[in-house]
């Protein structure tokens, strides 16, 4: 089976793979700071092939009604994985990661409806733009939460004394875990408009 799966499809499936290794590193007691740095390593080549896989398909034409499905779905599986693990870690606060994971729920639901009416599966610029943010925040999150134990979100409005490199690393962190956010509502309330009229309650 593998065999006929070209090679965007199955650096697909090596980032599905490494999700649950990624959950289990960042499992393990706070007090082990190794399992943390193995699990960053983990996101940030699972993100690296979200980003060759694409760039692959495109550049080789190699995409697959497979990889339209899969890749996106391996994206937020990923980053659902990432904000959950942060919201455990008490450095995302829990409003956050409900609004990403609801989203993609309800943008895939939405989806599935549009392959039935042929519809090109392929994210928009705001859910690009919304991956982008998320897999540059989720590693800051997790960089910070090995460095400093003030690490959360937003924690250089109350912590005004912060060192330099601590501070850039939580500014960097808030900012883009809130681009996030605003690129998810704006993603979400745009998938919504796509798609509703591929909704047919009745069949």
């Amino acid at each position: 089976m593998l065999k006929k799966i070209n090679f965007p499809n199955k650096l697909t499936l090596l980032r599905i793979i490494l999700i649950p290794f990624f959950v289990i590193f960042m499992s393990l007691p706070q007090e082990w700071v190794w399992p943390y740095y193995t699990g960053l390593v983990i996101f940030i080549v699972a993100a690296i092939t979200d980003f060759f896989d694409g760039h692959i398909s495109r550049k080789k034409n190699l995409i697959t009604k497979f990889g339209k499905i899969m890749d996106p779905l391996a994206d937020k599986l990923l980053i659902s994985a990432g904000f959950i693990m942060l919201t455990g870690l008490n450095v995302i606060p829990a409003w956050i990661t409900a609004i990403i994971v609801f989203r993609d729920f309800f943008v895939n639901a939405f989806r599935m409806f549009g392959v039935d009416k042929g519809k090109d599966l392929g994210a928009g610029p705001s859910g690009k733009l919304k991956t982008i943010f998320e897999l540059i925040s989720i590693p800051l999150a997790i960089l910070g939460k090995i460095l400093f134990t003030t690490n959360s979100y937003f924690a250089f409005v109350s912590e005004v004394s912060l060192p330099m490199f601590e501070l850039m690393v939580n500014v960097l962190m808030s900012i883009t875990v809130t681009a996030a956010v605003i690129c998810t509502l704006v993603s979400m309330v745009i998938y919504f408009f796509q798609y509703k009229e591929d909704i047919n309650v009745e069949e």
